[in-house]
């Protein structure tokens, strides 16, 4: 049997018939298939743009905290300059020998 004699027999040939002709158009499987690649292969898939998405969450949120303690500092930062005696007592309980220091709180 010659090589011009041989019939070549396509396996996939009784699932082809199962599928409408418009899928099986070209340029729809090579939009699949650039999809499929663009959507969970790439470097700016869907699962890269939710990993970074949360990452900005968060860090706006510890931009939020960070402000917040900033706040509490530049107050505290204005106590000691306004009256460092006061501060030391009420803070650091330090006192004379003679003395007692007593802190109320108003919460």
């Amino acid at each position: 049997m010659a090589l011009s004699e041989r019939r070549v027999v396509n396996p996939f040939k009784p699932m082809l018939k199962n599928v409408s002709s418009g899928a099986l158009n070209r340029y729809w499987l090579v939009l699949a298939v650039c999809l499929l690649w663009i959507l969970f292969f790439d470097k700016a898939s869907v699962w890269t743009q939710y990993k970074l998405h949360r990452s900005v969450q968060r860090l706006q949120a510890d931009k939020i905290y960070y402000q917040g303690k900033m706040k509490e500092l530049e107050q505290t930062k204005l106590d000691i300059q306004n009256d460092h005696e006061k501060f030391a007592r009420e803070r650091y309980y330090m006192k004379t020998a003679d003395e007692d220091v007593f802190v109320i709180d108003k919460k």
